[in-house]
């Protein structure tokens, strides 16, 4: 096989446009506080890997317009909220919400049965994501936003700020 000059520059053209895509796609890692879940999934993806540590059942709100952040209810008509609410007190997690902005999972908000964090409020940022554990009476309080949703980016630089 003859190689031109024109052919090497597209291949390499090729292969750069390749990578460029693969990073800027690539989504968080999983989070170790909640196994399986990551921002960046799919609502099928959650439902699918996220594991409470025990039964619970689901619902799902889809958006209704009503604008807005999602925290007390559901937001824009291409906002999406999965809640998974566990069946019995034996299970890690208690109560987990899933936040999706067009289908993809921006933040999550979940309380775990069980201390992660002793006196103070923990928050880890990175420069895609803001994730804070704090303690409560009975157990922890998760929160994880994206930093680049629009619904969420006012809330998550809040709590990064804070964490400076």
């Amino acid at each position: 096989m003859i190689v031109t000059a024109r052919k090497a520059r597209l291949f390499a053209a090729l292969g750069f446009l390749g990578l460029a895509a693969c990073t800027s796609c690539r989504s968080e890692p999983a989070s170790e506080t909640l196994p399986g879940v990551r921002l960046g999934m799919a609502p099928r993806d959650v439902r699918d890997r996220f594991d409470g540590g025990g039964e619970g059942a689901w619902q799902t709100l889809i958006g209704n317009g009503g604008g807005g952040g999602m925290a007390g209810g559901v937001g824009a008509s291409d906002d999406t909220v999965v809640e998974w609410t566990a069946s019995n007190d034996h299970s890690r997690v208690s109560h987990a919400r899933f936040e999706f902005h067009l289908g993809m999972l921006v933040a999550v908000r979940a309380h775990l049965r069980e201390p992660a964090v002793k006196r103070e409020a923990r928050t880890d940022v990175t420069p895609k994501t803001v994730t804070v554990l704090a303690p409560a009476t009975d157990g922890t309080d998760v929160t994880m936003l994206a930093r680049d949703c629009p619904t969420h980016r006012d809330e998550a630089e809040s709590l990064a700020a804070k964490a400076r």
